[in-house]
């Protein structure tokens, strides 16, 4: 969860993926698990900078309280099994950000502005393949190729930073959930509750006013809590005072409030990590007329808002987010590290009702690569049991490995396979037909400019 974040051309016939620690939605913690920075020196040469154009002042503006970024992330994907056909699609985003130090700015010490936009853009795997998965399979893709407003928020720290009052436009992400994003199956990247929620939990780059509630209570403990704007109209693609402005959508009768809590625990010390356990609750209805609480369609596509048959009034979920160094080898990231995520929904309200992801990464694979890395992970999405269609009941295993090069300072890029075990939980299509399981070849690129 960075505290927890975020695309529009090609890069090498590569791709370019979000990593949400560097995309607006992991948590400050969860930043232990990368490597640090290439510091900036006036006698780097082109290939070891951290930045693609150099400085360009920047690390003067940050000394003065302007930190800016620019990020290129692609990811190019292809079938070799599964689905109705065997093709390729290819989705990323360009994303800028700042944050503004007022203590140095305004003499407001503790106080930040964050500024977080997003373009989108590409085509979706999963459809052009007709792989019938829950979780998107070039998990970049979704929620319009268009230019949106991401963060746009004021934080004050108070009391020595025990405390953080947070307000403005911003993902649930941000704040709450697991935020790293290292993979390219959705089930193993970023927030765990919007992958199964998507309907009304909005990850990266969706964003919602709310107002964000962070207190440091004892060493290495926080307890958050949240309120958001829970409205669906946030998702247009059609309506830029929405979704590039900091407008405020028209209510619907499926409008209420989103309200997550979040206890960390953070220690400290060589083998760090950042251990969460929360849970939400959603006061909005689910509209729909038929049987209470059960979904009518499959969604298909990650991401995609599910429909609910019966007016239920009410949803909530519990989670767990484990984030671990396991060892250290060497200075810096050098080190096996582990995650483990579990999400479980409302059954009453669900069509994926728990996910479950495990998973493993090492940092600095060779001893003359102490920057590349490898990983590894498997997870299951199930659907609801209550739902309709032959997928009911079922479980679907994606299990993903990657190796990731860092070809320059300011270049990474990761060589990713997927197997997705029992596509949209039992392999069906919305048709009925059975599918094969699906493999994916993939690659992730990712440019710092």
């Amino acid at each position: 969860m960075l505290r927890r974040f975020v695309n529009t051309a090609h890069a090498c016939g590569l791709g370019i993926a979000l990593s949400a620690l560097l995309g607006g939605g992991a948590h400050a913690a969860d930043v232990l698990t990368k490597a640090p920075p290439v510091p900036y020196a006036e006698t780097d040469d082109f290939w070891t900078r951290p930045y693609l154009f150099g400085d360009l002042g920047r690390t003067r503006l940050k000394e003065q309280g302007i930190d800016l970024g620019l990020t290129l992330g692609n990811e190019s994907v292809g079938n070799l099994s599964g689905g109705d056909r065997n093709t390729a699609a290819n989705a990323g985003q360009l994303w800028f950000g700042a944050k503004l130090d007022m203590g140095k700015l305004a003499g407001i010490p503790g106080g930040t502005v964050g500024l977080t936009l997003v373009q989108r853009y590409g085509s979706n795997l999963n459809a052009e393949a007709g792989i019938p998965a829950l979780q998107l399979t070039n998990e970049v893709f979704g929620r319009g190729n268009i230019f949106r407003l991401t963060q746009l928020y004021y934080s004050q720290k108070l009391f020595n930073d025990q405390l953080e009052l947070k307000g403005g436009r911003l993902p649930v992400g941000s704040d709450f959930f697991f935020g790293l994003c290292e993979f390219i199956n959705l089930t193993f990247c970023g927030g765990q509750p919007g992958n199964i929620q998507g309907g009304y939990i909005f990850n990266w780059p969706v964003s919602q006013w709310a107002g964000v509630v962070h207190y440091n209570f004892a060493k290495d403990f926080q307890l958050s809590v949240g309120v958001y704007d829970a409205n669906p109209n946030y998702l247009t693609t059609e309506t830029p005072s929405v979704y590039f402005l900091p407008g405020i959508p028209g209510s619907t009768p499926a409008s209420g409030v989103l309200v997550p809590v979040e206890l960390v625990w953070a220690p400290s010390g060589p083998l760090n990590g950042t251990w969460r356990l929360g849970g939400w609750y959603d006061s909005a209805s689910t509209i729909d007329g038929g049987l209470p609480g059960v979904i009518q369609v499959i969604p298909g596509v990650g991401g995609v808002p599910t429909q609910f048959l019966g007016d239920q009034r009410g949803r909530w979920g519990v989670y767990e987010s484990i984030l671990q160094r396991l060892t250290v080898e060497g200075p810096g990231a050098l080190g096996w590290y582990t995650f483990l995520n579990t999400t479980v929904a409302d059954h009453r309200t669900s069509f994926q009702d728990y996910q479950i992801a495990w998973g493993v990464k090492h940092t600095g694979t060779f001893s003359w690569r102490p920057q590349d890395e490898v990983g590894f992970a498997v997870g299951t999405t199930h659907v609801n049991s209550a739902a309709f269609g032959p997928n009911a009941g079922g479980n679907e295993v994606p299990i993903e490995v990657w190796y990731g090069w860092q070809a320059t300072g300011w270049m990474n890029l990761k060589f990713d396979a997927q197997y997705v075990i029992n596509p949209g939980g039992r392999g069906f299509n919305a048709a009925g037909v059975k599918t094969d399981n699906a493999w994916v070849l993939g690659a992730r690129t990712e440019i710092h400019f």
